[in-house]
């Protein structure tokens, strides 16, 4: 486009070299034309140049030879005269064949100027091809840079080249790869698409070259003038679709031609392939990280049943796949509808649940999507108004919450946290709403697993209840039976004996014997007796109103010198409020001795026998609490101590549990045993505080 003349110093008379812009008429191009030399005898004459140009010379003749190799229009030599004058023909021929000397002489330095481009372009792009095919283990980063580097050393006068790359918001060029600037801003805001060169070339989709950036409007103007003066740019497409821009620059005014432009645009294809590799492959890695770690919580649901460790599992395969500043799992509280908590990622997960951290519905992105049901993420929070920061997280920039829905209802959010420069996308909405959809149904299995669970309890609870209220009415039936039988011979060698003390005669030692028989035969009168009354049918009227610590009170005044006299201690720890129960007092208190004689025989060494009453408002109950310091139960009598029989004393039958567990489901309560933590073992008794319908019998 411009015409560079040689500077020349021929007879003393000196040329200045000067630009001649594009279609502005002078010497060189009229010689060109012409095709011969042509002689300007009086610079007055204007013919071959237009009068700006030829005016601002002082010299008064010229003479332009055209420099001309062949077909090839090189350019010319303009001499020019301070004085005017006429030049022989003889002279004239002497320049014309110093003109195609030189011709010959710029034509092959051009050859092999253009010959060493040539074969620095085809290595630079060879090894740029090289680095394209290894893009996985270069990177993209360094491929950018070595184009760049190669813009810079391939097109001449090049000072500096930079890759803008336009961002996710398809708004703005951000920096990919620089060189030959220290600060490409300049300090300032960043480009947009359609400001500067790099952002015009986006906009077009063509190349463009300004050759002044001083008086070219499509440079984008800082406030700090440019460190050069022609910038030219091409954009990096990749098909339809322009991923940025290539720049370059030079100080020096026009510097680049239109073979610059061309190899230019292809360092855009380089760096628009290399992007499309690196796209390819990031995308490649990130499908197969997603596949596989769906893959794994699908086989961890799959074989966990239990909900906590679902939730670890979700947390730690997201946060240490994929990256996330935090991972975090809230479930829906069923009594007050908060969101706690369950599970989170790494040293601030587990403080976050140790504080039972929790979100109302409404509150914050997570209490935002429980509220709405629908999925919610920003890569902004800060223009978010419902956002709620936590301290403990100071560095979360985008949020992606999901929720954890089952049959339409929500019961949790799956919730993920990232921290600048990474952004969160679609990808990831995608990936984590796949996430909580395997959660949820992993959720139901696990929630109908529990239930059966529960019901399985429920049903071998009743079962085994069951079972233990037949083996007690056969027991019952069978111990009123004898003892029925047993009664009434029993009367009659009481009768006997009372006539037989009567006799006379009888010696003294007769007679204390007589006592000692009588008096074991009336204990056993009264057993009895109790038997037949334990296993009488009862009715609700036959319940009075007792209360349960005055019988313990009652029983402790009967054992407690037995109690010293085995170096035991005895701590009551007694209910001011408990209320009256209604109960058959003397059934209660057999069943309150027979626990505190079962501990006592535990203590053969000494020890504390601890018993506390309760009352328990939530269920309408009294709680009765004995605990001892004993040997404890043996592990292989624990499930069936209640069991008639079952004993592990030299001396008992193994009916008294039996008996006092009749008695508590009789008074429709329950009775419970189990070992202590360190020694001994505890016995609970709960019974209902209130009379019901419930008081009949079975």
């Amino acid at each position: 486009e411009q015409v560079f003349p040689v500077a020349a110093n021929i007879e003393d008379h000196f040329f200045l070299s000067m630009e001649y812009p594009k279609g502005e008429k002078n010497l060189t191009v009229s010689a060109l034309e012409a095709g011969r030399i042509l002689v300007i005898e009086d610079s007055s004459n204007t013919q071959y140049s237009s009068p700006q140009i030829i005016g601002r010379f002082d010299e008064k003749a010229f003479i332009s030879i055209p420099l001309i190799y062949g077909h090839h229009k090189i350019g010319a030599v303009v001499v020019g005269y301070n004085r005017r004058r006429r030049l022989a023909a003889e002279k004239l021929e002497q320049a014309e064949q110093a003109a195609s000397q030189i011709a010959l002489a710029i034509w092959n330095a051009q050859q092999e100027i253009q010959l060493q481009r040539s074969l620095r372009e085809a290595n630079a792009l060879s090894n740029i091809a090289l680095a394209l095919s290894q893009t996985e283990r270069v990177g993209l980063n360094d491929v950018l840079q070595l184009i760049v580097n190669s813009a810079r050393d391939l097109i001449p006068n090049v000072e500096q080249a930079v890759i803008h790359l336009i961002d996710e918001s398809g708004e703005t060029l951000v920096y990919g790869a620089v060189v030959g600037f220290e600060d490409p801003a300049g300090g300032k805001r960043k480009m947009r698409v359609g400001e500067g060169a790099a952002g015009q070339a986006v906009l077009s989709g063509e190349a463009l070259n300004i050759g002044d950036v001083l008086t070219d409007p499509r440079f984008l103007r800082l406030d700090a003038e440019p460190a050069y003066r022609s910038l030219m740019a091409a954009p990096v497409r990749s098909g339809d679709r322009t991923l940025g821009a290539i720049s370059v620059s030079s100080g020096m005014p026009f510097a680049f031609s239109v073979n610059d432009i061309k190899l230019l645009s292809q360092l855009g294809i380089q760096a628009a392939i290399a992007i499309e590799n690196a796209h390819l492959l990031e995308s490649t890695q990130q499908a197969l990280k997603e596949v596989n770690a769906l893959y794994r919580i699908n086989q961890g649901l799959v074989a966990s049943l239990d909900a906590d460790e679902l939730f670890r599992e979700v947390v730690e395969l997201l946060q240490t796949n994929f990256g996330y500043y935090h991972v975090q799992v809230y479930v829906r509280d069923a009594q007050t509808g908060d969101f706690i908590m369950r599970e989170g990622s790494g040293e601030i997960g587990r403080r976050l649940k140790e504080k039972g951290h929790r979100m109302r519905a409404g509150e914050g992105i997570v209490g935002y999507t429980a509220e709405t049901g629908e999925a919610f993420f920003t890569n902004n929070v800060d223009e978010v108004f419902f956002f709620a920061s936590n301290p403990l997280l100071p560095d979360t920039k985008s949020e992606l919450a999901v929720p954890v829905q089952i049959e339409g209802e929500i019961i949790g959010v799956l919730d993920i946290q990232q921290a600048p420069p990474v952004l969160l996308s679609q990808r990831d909405l995608r990936l984590v709403s796949a996430v909580a959809g395997q959660l949820s149904v992993a959720l139901q299995k696990a929630n109908l697993y529990a239930e059966l669970q529960a019901a399985l309890q429920v049903e071998k609870a009743i079962r085994d209840e069951m079972v233990q209220s037949e083996r007690l009415a056969t027991m019952g039936r069978l111990l009123a039976s004898v003892s029925h039988e047993l009664n009434n011979p029993l009367q009659a060698i009481q009768n006997a004996l009372f006539l037989l003390r009567e006799e006379k005669g009888i010696s003294l030692q007769g007679k204390l014997d007589l006592d000692i028989v009588l008096s074991e035969a009336e204990r056993m009168a009264a057993m009895i007796e109790r038997l037949r009354s334990a296993y009488r049918p009862i009715q609700a009227e036959d319940f009075a109103p007792t209360q349960l610590n005055d019988i313990i009170e009652d029983v402790y005044a009967l054992i407690s010198t037995h109690l010293r006299h085995n170096e035991i201690a005895f701590e009551f720890h007694p209910d001011a409020n408990l209320p009256l129960i209604p109960a058959l007092a003397n059934q209660i208190r057999q069943v309150t001795l027979n626990l505190f004689m079962n501990a006592v025989e535990a203590m053969s060494d000494g020890g504390t026998l601890k018993v506390w009453t309760e009352y328990l408002p939530s269920s309408g109950e009294a709680l009765l609490t004995v605990s001892d310091t004993g040997s404890g139960i043996p592990p292989e009598l624990l499930p069936s101590i209640f069991d008639a029989f079952v004993t592990n004393k030299q001396r008992g039958t193994g009916l008294g549990l039996t008996i006092s567990y009749d008695i508590i489901m009789k008074h429709r309560g329950r009775i419970t045993a189990e070992n202590n933590p360190d020694r001994g073992s505890t016995f609970k008794v709960w019974l209902p505080a209130h009379i019901s319908e419930a008081y009949h019998e079975r």
